[in-house]
């Protein structure tokens, strides 16, 4: 019986050789790569086309949700789990929309930590189940306004730093972004309140829940 390959991401290195370890005792995996920010990430997996990737949401040059939607998009097949410290069902519900096959919060036990590994290679979707019922509350309750639901979890992100007044080259050094980069986001953001400038779209947002 072959090993699945596994692809480890997270911009810590104490958890991502923490967690290669741990998967490395194991009979059923080998870990074909350790990576520590997003474009590394994409690169390992057009190199090594492993099995499964477990992500990170928090890592700089690229975040772990835009990796993932780049990979699904070039790699269907591959199976990503997404790893994070926030049980946050907007991360969930973006994890989701870009594919992912599970959530694993950081300080789950091994023995669990394994089992959500091998059902996600089973093909079988896996949320924990302290954040499921969240998850459906999210699904069956959404947000009444519909521009605001448009936005992406960066494009809120990005739409809650220009409340707070922060230029683009703010935006951009806080998430690990280009100015371009950040300027396309706006535009995109505009585009989905129907407004045409900063000075508007910061008017509206005030007057609602990010």
């Amino acid at each position: 019986m072959s090993k699945a390959t596994i692809i480890v991401a997270d911009d810590q290195p104490l958890i991502r050789d923490g967690i290669a370890a741990i998967l490395d005792m194991e009979d059923n995996y080998i870990v074909v790569g350790k990576t520590g920010d997003g474009l590394a990430t994409i690169e390992q997996v057009q190199l090594q086309r492993p099995d499964l990737v477990l992500m990170d949401i928090h890592m700089p040059k690229l975040d772990g949700l835009q990796a993932a939607e780049r990979i699904k998009r070039e790699f269907p097949e591959i199976k990503i789990l997404i790893l994070t410290t926030f049980e946050d069902t907007e991360y969930v519900w973006e994890a989701m929309r870009h594919g992912a096959s599970g959530y694993l919060v950081k300080g789950i036990e091994t023995a669990k930590m394994l089992s959500i590994i091998q059902d996600c290679l089973d093909g079988r979707i896996n949320f924990p189940a302290s954040i499921q019922q969240r998850l459906a509350q999210l699904l069956h309750h959404p947000d009444e306004n519909e521009k605001m639901n448009d936005l992406s979890l960066q494009e809120r992100k990005i739409a809650g730093s220009l409340m707070q007044g922060k230029s683009n080259q703010a935006i951009a050094d806080e998430l690990f972004l280009t100015t371009g980069t950040v300027k396309n986001y706006l535009s995109s953001i505009y585009k989905k309140l129907s407004v045409t400038s900063r000075s508007e779209a910061i008017a509206y947002l005030h007057g609602k829940e990010l």
